[in-house]
């Protein structure tokens, strides 16, 4: 039982040891050739992101895609859509306790309805029957609670596999997986078999997702001089609603009172 104890929490470190690596990115990321990266460099870094990008290209030309295809031609958008619901329903336990942490306690309240309701009635949350009960999803994350308290986003960086990100991106990315109940029903598992049906739930995730954005990918590839530039350009372009949280905060905290006594004056 000691044995299985210190395990455990010796599992709990490496994720937490994880999530704060990634939170200190900007000040080690590295080129190809080991040098240290200087993000402040605008133009070292684009040369790394670049290649890193090319990488990821190439690795989705020859892999992904390819599987996401045959993924496609094998399922109807049916199937396709319950597994898309199954993975958000998944998604409430994090955004109940991100509209917490930002203050939204009613969307708080209605991420835990959603995901109570849809995991029972939704059978598992492959339907989405809180939405017909007015329950509509408010997503919430780590990423959007952090930029709430006006954390810096820092700057844009590819990683080689995940794709676009920033720092703080990759940090709200890692605290929402620890939130995730997968992570926690697996994490008293030694199960081999549980363990590889939990992995593989893990790939039908992405590889859903990447099927089901094969024409916009098509779009950008057929559209862009430079793919490079276009999928920075849109994901920092959707990286605008994050803007809006921290403007918000700045201006509660801001709100000043104007009492005018001038009738007493006169």
């Amino acid at each position: 039982m000691r044995i299985q104890i210190e395990d455990k929490g010796k599992q709990m470190k490496k994720v937490l040891a994880f999530v704060t690596a990634l939170f200190f990115l900007n000040a080690c990321a590295t080129n190809p050739d080991g040098t240290k990266l200087d993000t402040t460099d605008e133009t070292t870094l684009e040369a790394y992101n670049r290649s890193v990008f090319n990488f990821n290209y190439q690795l989705d030309k020859k892999v992904l895609k390819p599987v996401a295809k045959g993924y496609k031609s094998v399922t109807n958008q049916f199937f396709r859509d319950r597994v898309t619901t199954f993975f958000n329903n998944l998604e409430e336990p994090a955004s109940a306790i991100n509209n917490l942490l930002q203050g939204n306690v009613k969307s708080s309240g209605v991420s835990v309805g959603r995901f109570v309701i849809n995991s029972t009635l939704g059978l598992l949350g492959t339907f989405d029957v809180a939405t017909g009960w007015k329950l509509v999803q408010e997503k919430a994350d780590f990423d959007g609670t952090l930029a709430k308290y006006c954390v810096p986003d820092g700057p844009f960086v590819v990683i080689p596999v995940l794709g676009p990100a920033t720092p703080r991106y990759l940090v709200g990315w890692g605290a929402d997986s620890l939130a995730s109940p997968t992570f926690w029903a697996l994490y008293d598992v030694d199960d081999d078999g549980v363990n590889a049906v939990a992995y593989g739930a893990y790939a039908l995730k992405y590889v859903n997702k990447r099927a089901e954005a094969l024409t916009l990918t098509d779009d950008f590839e057929r559209n862009s001089v430079d793919l490079y530039t276009t999928m920075k350009s849109a994901f920092m372009q959707n990286r605008q609603k994050y803007a809006s949280l921290c403007a918000q905060t700045a201006e509660s905290e801001n709100l000043s009172y104007d009492f005018d006594f001038d009738d007493e004056d006169e």
